[in-house]
């Protein structure tokens, strides 16, 4: 009987050993090599929540045996699963008060509006931004030009737009510059200065290459190893040029748009270097915005520079697209 009892527990601990050293080595994986090999572009990009199965169920095995420290080392797994992986958020000190004037900015990636303009403009009069950075607002077959409607929805809106992005804000546009970072593609920034209470601000709208989404990966031509190494190279250098155009901007500056990059890797960790992800300082929970209806991605963000403090951040819960905006409230800090 004791030999018997004794089998069970040591394979319990062996699948709970194994299932740490996975999660350990998959964590370095798409922390330190991440966007540099195409497998492991792959595994950083896809979403996590199947490869915590092995955690939740040795949790809830561990819980039924009453295995009581074999359950404290899966419980610490789960939680260092949920914040490394799944990219939970606990925003301890991010309502600090400050006295510079507030501002919310939305970002939203509007799918064309092809589920109507007059829903997207409900979901903006809903949750009242000051400045909102459209993507995908280019002209489509069989639907009207979203800028167009978007213009007649959203009346009294200072506007800038070039392709499928767009800036639509209450407060004076005084400059509106395009920038494109590789000449091969039709992907551009827009920067747009916008005049808030007396300050300038400087807020730049993108929309990165398209990443490792299934429909992306099934279209493409060639080998998927190719097509990965050839969508994270452009992804990288659209950041670079990003980095680049930021270091001559001077005064408060905001990036949002769809980055089509996860909170991992090292594209992301370069944006989060340099900037503050306003979600991730600031906001509760997961903050997935893709998709919509089933939300399982963080790719959409709000990223504050210098002279900004993130007050709060999350991606509500609207229909109209295929993506939930990010919404992130942010004051100025001086």
């Amino acid at each position: 009987m004791i030999n018997a009892g004794r089998k069970p527990r040591k394979l319990l601990w062996k699948l709970t050993v194994s299932n740490v050293v996975f999660l350990l080595l998959l964590y370095l994986g798409e922390t330190l090599i991440a966007e540099r090999h195409w497998l492991t572009t792959l595994i950083t990009y896809a979403p996590q929540q199947l490869l915590g199965v092995p955690t939740v169920l040795l949790l809830l095995y561990s819980i039924a045996r009453r295995r009581w420290r074999i359950l404290a080392v899966n419980a610490v797994a789960a939680i260092f699963f949920a914040f490394a992986m799944l990219g939970l958020s606990i925003p301890f000190g991010a309502y600090t008060r400050l006295s510079g004037p507030r501002i919310c900015v939305m970002t939203y990636n509007i799918n064309h509006a092809s589920k109507g303009a007059e829903q997207i403009a409900e979901n903006v009069r809903r949750i009242g931004p000051d400045i909102v950075c459209f993507q995908e607002t280019n002209l489509v077959e069989h639907l009207p030009d979203p800028v167009v409607e978007l213009k007649r929805v959203l009346p009294g809106w200072y506007s800038a737009s070039d392709g499928q992005l767009a800036v639509f804000s209450r407060y004076p546009i005084s400059e509106c510059v395009i920038h494109r970072p590789l000449a091969e593609y039709w992907r551009v920034f827009l920067e747009v200065t916008v005049l808030v209470k007396g300050r300038r601000l400087t807020v730049i709208d993108l929309h990165l290459n398209t990443a490792a989404e299934p429909a992306s990966l099934t279209d493409h031509r060639g080998s998927m190893a190719a097509y990965l190494r050839g969508s994270t190279g452009a992804r990288a250098t659209q950041i670079s040029e990003l980095l680049k155009i930021a270091t001559h901007i001077t005064g408060p500056l905001i990036v949002a748009g769809d980055f089509n990059t996860p909170p991992r890797g090292r594209i992301y960790s370069r944006m989060a270097g340099r900037f503050r992800d306003t979600f991730r300082a600031s906001g509760w929970g997961f903050g997935y915005s893709y998709r919509s209806n089933l939300p399982l991605m963080r790719i959409d963000y709000v990223f504050a520079g210098k002279g900004l403090h993130p007050v709060r951040c999350a991606a509500p819960a609207l229909a109209g697209s295929d993506h939930r905006p990010v919404v992130a409230d942010i004051s100025f800090t001086k």
